[in-house]
């Protein structure tokens, strides 16, 4: 995918700015190392990324409490610090969650065992679905890194990706998804959302915006997909309030 034709020189600043403000947050957070999410407690290592004071955290945790059923089978993708397969397991029957980081796996079974959840999540490594086979599910987790970019830290691998990761993602889930299953995702407006709409047609999502969030330079926004067709165009207004 050429980037070139995706994403203007005013986005590749801002991915630039928002990079820098959120190695700021976890500079300090990583310095405290214990943080509450709610009424979860997180071990936050270094080079981990932290929920704590970030809007995509915090908008998925919302709408994910308020989307689960107590008999979903849920998938969290790239689950990081675990926070949001702890709140899938207090919720739902059963909850997956994998990572292609040993480091971000050990702080998120630490973080279930502290808060009590761990004989309800099956962790796995690998990337994205590698180590599901053929499993499905009724609900799928993913806050993706849309900054692009080339990784250098397990931190970095939570925010900064190349496209295609998130194109992999939306390909390989249909064929993990229940009959009537859905994808909760995370995106934002400083990335390409004409790249996005392309991939939701061509993959043949159904896509509604369930929660979004103004900032100075950018909307942060929850998609709720599922499969079937659908014009691929995202509108801001009409976004779901719980």
């Amino acid at each position: 995918m050429r980037l070139s034709e995706y994403l203007t020189l005013r986005n590749k600043l801002k991915q630039s700015a928002s990079k820098v403000i959120l190695r700021l947050i976890h500079a300090f957070i990583w310095r405290i190392k214990i943080v509450r999410v709610d009424s979860i407690t997180l071990f936050v290592p270094p080079n981990i990324f932290s929920p704590k004071f970030t809007i995509t955290s915090k908008l998925l945790a919302d709408v994910l409490i308020h989307e689960l059923k107590e008999d979903d089978i849920v998938l969290d993708i790239g689950t990081g610090s675990g926070v949001l397969a702890i709140i899938a397991a207090r919720r739902s029957a059963r909850v997956y969650a994998t990572d292609i980081s040993l480091e971000a796996l050990a702080t998120a079974i630490l973080n279930a065992k502290i808060n009590n959840v761990l004989d309800k999540i099956t962790f796995l490594k690998g990337s994205l679905f590698e180590p599901l086979r053929n499993l499905r599910f009724s609900l799928i987790i993913f806050n993706p890194p849309y900054l692009y970019g080339t990784p250098r830290s397990t931190y970095e691998r939570a925010i900064v990706g190349d496209p295609y990761i998130i194109f992999k993602f939306l390909k390989e889930a249909r064929d993990h998804l229940l009959p009537n299953g859905k994808v909760l995702m995370t995106y934002s407006t400083i990335s390409s959302i004409k790249l996005l709409s392309h991939m939701l047609r061509l993959l043949h999502y159904k896509c509604d915006i369930v929660r979004h969030k103004r900032l100075p330079f950018e909307i942060i926004f929850v998609l709720r997909l599922t499969l079937g067709e659908d014009e691929g165009k995202l509108y801001f207004g009409n976004s779901v309030r719980y």
